[in-house]
């Protein structure tokens, strides 16, 4: 009878414990989930895309270095990323694709974003034909400078994706079905190219052979010589050239500057004396400019010959 009499207060002394342990548990479970909460990475994103005809895109902006992973389009694309700034730089051909006469821009990422804004600057007289995008994010067309401009915001989004479909005007360059006519404005550009710096190069070697002729002269009479030499025709900049322009530093935007009144190339002498910048620094930026693809660099005796890249020419 004693033991039957103190069953129930076992008992209940066993749901005691059972209702403090499940509380604990539930206590744990709360915290450990708040905690997550505010420890899952929140990532950030503002990016520029500019499309060009043939579809590649130029982005630019910034975004956290952990975003970058979910960036596939990024393998195998030659790009720069500033972990101290977190600004990215990166030209790449893998967000497009074309069936028939329509382009496709698709731009996808997995991960959760606390700050998401994109600007997509399609070609000019570009025609959208069907527009798809995730449903917690806002948008907005907008016509600027010739260019057709998405923009696409979102706060706290998860896994954020946009679609654009788009049409090129029938007279846009490279949209002809000739493969002859599609290369004749690549053909064109090096051509000139080749022109100009043989101008340049002529124009150079004069000066090294004429001028010393003439130490024992005055100051006139030299001058007079530099009047009868061709000056470099000046590369005009075009607006798509400007886009990339702007996305530059001030001492990359002089280098480029140069090269553009040079008529497109300069020796690496030539630039530091004219930029003012430092030897000890013109070698990273000009590394730099070289891997945005917008120089090249190359050896003429034991000069270092700096050049506009084809593709930011064209």
């Amino acid at each position: 009878m004693a033991i039957t009499g103190n069953f129930p207060l076992f008992l209940y002394k066993i749901g005691k414990r059972m209702n403090a342990r499940i509380f604990l548990l539930l206590l744990i479970i709360l915290i450990t989930g708040a905690y997550a909460q505010e420890t899952i990475t929140e990532e950030q994103l503002l990016l520029n895309g500019y499309v060009d005809n043939s579809g590649k895109v130029l982005l630019t902006g910034y975004a956290t270095p952990e975003s970058l992973s979910y960036m596939h389009f990024l393998n195998g694309t030659q790009y720069t990323f500033d972990n101290n700034t977190n600004q990215l730089y990166a030209v790449t051909d893998m967000l497009t694709s074309k069936s028939a006469d329509t382009w496709s821009l698709n731009f996808s990422l997995d991960g959760y974003y606390s700050d998401y804004s994109l600007n997509f600057y399609l070609p000019s007289g570009s025609e959208v034909t069907r527009f798809e995008i995730q449903p917690e994010l806002n948008y907005q067309f907008q016509v600027k400078q010739d260019s057709l401009i998405v923009s696409i915001q979102g706060y706290r989004v998860v896994s954020p994706w946009v679609k654009v479909d788009y049409k090129l005007p029938a007279d846009v360059p490279g949209q002809s079905k000739s493969p002859v006519t599609s290369l004749l404005p690549v053909s064109l550009i090096i051509v000139l190219t080749a022109g100009v710096i043989f101008v340049f190069y002529r124009h150079r070697m004069k000066r090294r052979t004429v001028i010393p002729e003439k130490r024992g002269f005055q100051d006139q009479e030299i001058n007079v010589i530099h009047e009868t030499i061709p000056e470099t025709k000046e590369i005009q900049i075009t607006g798509e050239m400007q886009k990339v322009i702007d996305t530059l530093s001030d001492k990359e935007k002089a280098i480029v500057s140069l090269l553009l009144k040079n008529g497109g190339s300069a020796t690496q002498a030539d630039i530091r004396y004219e930029t003012g910048i430092p030897k000890s620094s013109l070698t990273g930026i000009i590394n730099a400019l070289k891997r945005k693809n917008i120089i090249k660099k190359r050896e003429y005796g034991r000069r270092n010959i700096i050049e506009l890249s084809e593709w930011f020419l064209s």
